[in-house]
């Protein structure tokens, strides 16, 4: 496993502090492409619409925040790694054993954040600056997959 440079780190905590600044709004957006990208992601939101006003759902904008929180928490933690993993832990065994959610699911999820990250910070999103986030969304996704692995369904 490849850690994060220290410059990984500052390019990632640059970015997110951005998009942290309105987590209700920039989660809603990130959970409403998840449904325009990814269609099929719809059948694991059983409390929340999938169709119809998104934009105005307060739901929607709930479960976007719970992302944003989510991923700020792991932001946090980049100096320690341990603490990261442990809340990556915590995510994957809830979406497996309780929300039935595939791992693969969330390589989509990291997939729209990239693609909204470009559209919002346009050329502040840097190749160098998406590759730090790149290389963090592959390291997320092997502890992810480590966690389904060692988990069994309650």
């Amino acid at each position: 496993m490849a850690l994060l440079t220290d410059a990984d780190k500052k390019n990632i905590q640059h970015i997110w502090a951005k998009l942290f600044e309105n987590p209700e709004e920039n989660g809603k957006t990130i959970v409403i492409r998840l449904f325009t990208d990814y269609p099929e992601t719809k059948a694991y939101f059983k409390t929340i619409p999938t169709e119809g006003n998104l934009q105005e759902d307060p739901l929607v904008r709930f479960h976007g925040r719970r992302v944003m929180v989510a991923l700020n928490q792991v932001a946090e933690n980049l100096d320690n790694w341990k603490q990261a993993c442990r809340i990556l832990d915590r995510l994957a065994v809830k979406h497996k054993n309780v929300h039935q959610v595939p791992s693969v699911n969330f390589q989509s999820m990291f997939q729209v954040i990239l693609n909204v990250c470009k559209e919002l910070l346009g050329n502040e999103f840097s190749t160098e600056v998406s590759l730090s986030w790149v290389k963090l969304f592959s390291l997320l996704s092997e502890q992810i997959n480590a966690s389904y692995m060692s988990t069994s369904k309650s």
